[in-house]
Order: structure tokens, then sequence, then C-alpha cells
């Protein structure tokens, strides 16, 4: 494992300290140690992110990328995240949070995937009340292929409270 505290960007954008914060302090130091596989995956992630960037036009603030097991779980992630794997991240437009922001940008990610201006695994508005840092809405994108199989890449989905309904798929 290489200790990662001393920040570096990964992108012009994003850097490796915002694609492994957390707001569990207890475990910020823990969540910041990868391999050098899962920073190579981070990378991938902050060029995924700075796509998004692109395609809303303003900055993001990163919520959560990376997660090691103990933090996942104290969060309420499922043992599937892709989190966990260094694949996925959940963020939101720069500013104050509010379902309508969220909702716009998950939105205009979707179009610009159909659009064919964006690839990934699952593209996700996600509400959940008091989850992983209090906050109540943000939006998660996991990174495709190869990371996941082809079949289950381009899902749009919603999840509130813990329940998923598939939007749409973008094949």
């Amino acid at each position: 494992m290489s200790d990662i505290r001393a920040d570096r960007n990964l992108t012009d954008n994003f850097t490796l300290n915002q694609l492994t914060r957390t707001d569990q302090s207890d475990l910020q130091a823990e969540n910041r140690n990868v391999t050098a596989e899962e920073e190579l995956k981070l990378v991938v992630l902050a060029e995924l992110l700075e796509k998004c960037r692109e395609v809303l036009g303003c900055e993001l603030d990163v919520l959560s990328g990376r997660r090691f097991v103990s933090l996942n779980k104290r969060v309420g992630g499922s043992d599937r995240s892709q989190h966990l794997r260094c694949e996925a991240v959940d963020f939101s437009p720069a500013g104050p949070d509010s379902e309508a922001s969220v909702t716009d940008a998950w939105q205009k990610l979707a179009t610009a995937s159909r659009a064919g201006r964006l690839k990934f695994g699952q593209l996700i508005v996600e509400s959940a009340a008091g989850r992983d840092g209090g906050r109540s809405v943000w939006v998660h994108i996991s990174l495709g292929e190869p990371f996941r199989d082809k079949a289950r890449c381009g899902e749009i989905l919603s999840m509130k409270d813990g329940k998923y309904t598939m939007i749409s798929k973008v094949v």
C-alpha cells in the first residue's frame, strides 16, 4: 500500500485527495491508503469526472469516491459497490445542493450519454436521508467496460431510500 496523504493531481481538476475523501474523519487516513492499481483506476475515474464537468459546464463537488470496506459499511454502501474497487464516485454540481439542481445535472448527463458523449457503467440520481455525511441527494457514476460487464453498462437509474428504479439503458 502507498500512503497518499500527500495530495497530487490525477487530472487537471481532480486530485487524489478529492477521490479518497470522506466525512468520516476517523476513517480518512485509512481511506487514503491505496495500491498502485487502485490509483490507476482513480485516474480513469477522474477522467470520467472531467467529462461530466465538461457536459455540465460547472465545477463539481466530489462527495465520495474510493471507499475501503469499513467505511463502505458505515455509510450504508452495498457490499458489491464499485466504490470498493475505486470504480465509482458520488458528486454534485458545486454550490448548495438541492433536489432540483442535482436532478437537473443527472438529466443533462443522461442526455449526453444518449448522444454518445458519455460512457459509464451506471448513472444514478440517489437520495437518502442522512446518508454519507448527511447529504440527501447526489449523482453516482461508475466506470463501464472493462471494469463492469458490457451487458450491465449504460444503465440510467434513480434511487430513493435504497430502492432502485431503472429509467433507461444506453447501448
